[in-house]
């Protein structure tokens, strides 16, 4: 779905997007924004089709199109990395920690992105966890991806 406003235009300022995530966060719980993500990322099916599992790279670069600079400008994907569990996915300049200082973790929608796209690239589930955030002062945001 193209989402198409004459001046605006389909993009709207990280800021909104933290106050939307958060105070959804805090009334309904994180798993209702993990889910969000999720449906989001399994959304990207057409743009995922065909790509080889184990072809990280290429899983790098297509959702850093789909997700960064060029597209949603969500996040920009550093790097995906196949893991004996599942996948390790490494962001920077997420949405989601944009603004924030926190002593948890914070990226719940990108990280359910995340799962939703590896979903549909490997039509396997994941289970989900950040290891790391910007929030938290980190250097990037870490999701670990375990198969289940």
């Amino acid at each position: 779905m193209s989402i198409v406003r004459p001046e605006l235009d389909a993009y709207m300022s990280a800021e909104c997007f933290r106050y939307l995530r958060q105070y959804a966060e805090e009334t309904a719980g994180r798993g209702l924004i993990v889910m969000a993500g999720k449906y989001r990322g399994l959304s990207l099916e057409d743009y995922l089709k065909g790509i080889d599992p184990h072809d990280t790279t290429k899983i790098t670069e297509t959702l850093n199109r789909i997700l960064g600079k060029d597209g949603t400008r969500l996040c920009i994907v550093d790097e995906v990395k196949q893991i004996s569990t599942g996948y390790e996915i490494r962001v920077s300049e997420s949405a989601c920690s944009t603004g924030v200082k926190s002593s948890e973790p914070h990226c719940a929608f990108t990280m359910g992105v995340f799962v939703g796209a590896m979903t549909a690239i490997t039509k396997k589930q994941f289970a989900a966890s950040e290891l790391e955030c910007v929030a938290m002062d980190k250097p990037q945001c870490v999701y670990k991806l375990d198969q289940i």
